[in-house]
């Protein structure tokens, strides 16, 4: 690199290898339109539905929470219109990748890539937790506008579709379930109901004032008892000898109306003792027919929402889409940008002109200038003897330049022409 240490040797060089840097250029060029020429052109179209917020609210509830309730609508939505089927109907419907041997999983991944389904928020409000989407934006790119288009509304019908059938089985379901809910919890109350008017029945004792009137019976009873006591007591301390075996007999009958008595007076015990058990199983039984009430008034309350939900549903005030904008066939694609290849292709073709003129300099033996040949040869030059041209050599010379430059302006407009035709 020792040979060009100025501007001016470098000038020089460029102006002797005109021809050859120029030439380069020109077939760098060419051949980057040709390629450019020969890549696929990729359209894309944009279809916009609309989210119409339901006329009538029948929920309530935290924005917040029903902002996350349409956010999980939406994410439902978009999963089963990218589902696998939906996308190989697509594809046999419009014959996408005809040409091609790719497996059908293959072509699937492929319009995947090609189609997007995104949500539209006002982006001052989303940091705000309770905004919910007020649009869906469908996308499709394809090297065929008109195709892209088509797809783009298909997609879009098959978004409407899905909606409207997830939204209705959506109702369907919730109410089939608090039906189900309202059988089970009737029949599960009936069923207890039977079972404490069974344990009242049974146990009498526990209703009001059972256990007063036993205690009543038992005093009466303790009365009656000690009472036959205090005759056996009397019959065998007093009276005559002749009268010996009345008395006798006498005292038997008392002593076995106090065994009846008594066997009375321990039952009764026995039950006032049981009492407080009795009473926990009652209010055991109680507090799971009260739970099943109140899990009954619930399920009623929720079976009614549903019932509302599906009246909504079925007068089309409920929440649904519409298509705000259908896709329509782009005019221009968005890729390649043929404008950019073009200009890398020229950059990169100016690049291995100098690198060709630099290698060419550096390979001839020729010296051009005074300083090369003192570089070189380390002598210092003497005199310099310029090239004398005749007049007509010199003119000759001149056209020869200015034809090189008209032959470069024209190509360069002509390729200018060709990429404001054929670019972006």
């Amino acid at each position: 690199m020792d040979r060009f240490q100025s501007l001016g040797e470098v000038r020089s060089m460029l102006r002797r290898r005109a021809l050859l840097w120029v030439s380069v250029i020109a077939l760098g060029l060419v051949m980057s339109l040709f390629y450019t020429l020969s890549l696929p052109r990729e359209y894309e179209t944009f279809a916009t539905i609309q989210i119409e917020q339901p006329s009538i609210q029948t929920r309530e509830g935290t924005r917040g929470s029903l902002n996350a309730d349409m956010l999980q609508k939406l994410q439902i939505v978009e999963q089963r219109v990218m589902a696998r089927d939906n996308l190989l109907a697509i594809i046999d419907k419009f014959g996408l990748y005809r040409n091609t041997d790719l497996s059908d999983l293959q072509k699937v991944d492929l319009l995947r890539r090609a189609a997007r389904v995104q949500h539209i928020t006002d982006p001052q409000l989303r940091w705000r937790q309770d905004i919910s989407p007020s649009a869906l934006l469908v996308s499709v790119r394809m090297t065929d506008p008109v195709l892209a288009a088509n797809v783009a509304n298909e997609l879009v019908n098959n978004v409407l579709a899905a909606e409207a059938e997830s939204r209705a089985a959506r109702v369907r379901e919730t109410l089939d379930f608090f039906d189900g809910e309202e059988r089970r919890i009737g029949a599960a109350i009936t069923a207890l109901e039977a079972e404490i008017a069974e344990f009242k029945r049974q146990n009498a004792v526990i209703l009001p004032g059972g256990v007063e009137s036993l205690r009543l019976r038992l005093a009466d009873l303790q009365e009656i008892e000690l009472e036959v006591q205090r005759q056996i007591l009397s019959l065998q301390d007093g009276g005559q000898t002749g009268a010996g075996t009345v008395r006798a007999q006498r005292v038997a009958r008392l002593q076995e109306e106090a065994s009846l008595y008594q066997v009375q007076i321990a039952q009764i015990e026995a039950e006032i003792a049981e009492t407080p058990g009795l009473e926990q199983e009652f209010s055991k039984l109680q507090r799971e027919l009260g739970k099943l009430e109140d899990q009954y008034e619930a399920v009623t309350v929720g079976k009614a929402q549903a019932e509302m939900n599906q009246m909504l549903e079925a007068s089309s005030q409920s929440d649904s889409f519409a298509v705000l904008e259908e896709a329509l066939p782009p005019d221009w694609p968005i890729a390649p940008s043929r404008k950019k290849s073009l200009a890398m292709g020229g950059m990169l073709s100016a690049a291995v002109a100098l690198t060709l003129v630099f290698l060419t300099e550096m390979r001839s033996p020729v010296i051009w200038t005074r300083g090369q040949l003192e570089r070189q040869l380390g002598l210092r030059a003497v005199a310099v003897i310029p090239v004398i041209e005749t007049p007509g050599q010199r003119r000759a010379r001149r056209w020869l330049s200015f034809a090189k430059i008209g032959i470069v302006l024209a190509a360069a407009t002509a390729l200018a022409g060709f990429a404001l035709r054929f670019g972006r």
